[in-house]
């Protein structure tokens, strides 16, 4: 059985198990420090020692049970799901208890809202400049002249009015590339506008 944003083999399963094992409060407390890591490692040595005493797990187990919790919350930020929907699948299909269930979308929805609070937040485009430049023959190149189009983008970060400038050279073909990926954007933001 394999949902659309997460496939599910033997080792997940163990791992729901052992999720499933584990009391809601120490569950939440291990979810929450879960998605708060900045880092590939999410645990401190003393911290695993501490986790695998207190939990009653062996080094395997828990490891299974770290990477199982990190893989399943991870897989489920990456697709657009909703909360009921979100719920649904934890419990109906992957089997993980329903008190464990209302913790996980409680906190998927606390950390999806703050990315997309973080993703609004970021840089907004200020103002956009162009110019044409030709590059002419020399003596070590003396191909014809090519015309290059730069291209300044002026950003503002929102919360702290930081600016920066971006600064981008196109050829022709370049510059018609982005033309066209440009105008497939509008076509989309123009039908999700008409609906």
């Amino acid at each position: 059985m394999s949902l659309k944003w997460i496939h599910v083999n033997e080792r997940l399963i163990k791992g729901i198990e052992l999720i499933n094992s584990v009391s809601t409060k120490k569950f939440k407390l291990l979810l929450i420090h879960i998605v708060s890591a900045k880092s590939e490692a999410i645990f401190t040595e003393d911290e695993l020692k501490k986790l695998k005493e207190s939990l009653k797990l062996d080094d395997d187990s828990l490891q299974l049970l770290i990477q199982c919790i990190s893989h399943i919350f991870r897989q489920s930020t990456k697709v657009i799901l909703k909360p009921t929907s979100l719920y649904k699948q934890l419990t109906e299909q992957l089997n993980i208890t329903e008190e464990k269930s209302e913790e996980f979308v409680r906190i998927w929805c606390k950390q999806t809202n703050e990315d997309f609070d973080n993703f609004n937040n970021k840089m907004k485009l200020e103002n956009l400049s162009w110019e044409i430049n030709i590059q002419g023959a020399d003596q070590i190149n003396n191909k014809q002249s090519v015309p290059i189009a730069r291209v300044q983008l002026q950003l503002t970060k929102s919360d702290n009015e930081k600016k920066e400038r971006i600064v981008m050279e196109f050829d022709r073909t370049e510059l018609l590339q982005l033309y066209n990926n440009l105008e497939k954007i509008q076509v989309k933001l123009d039908q999700i506008n008409s609906v």
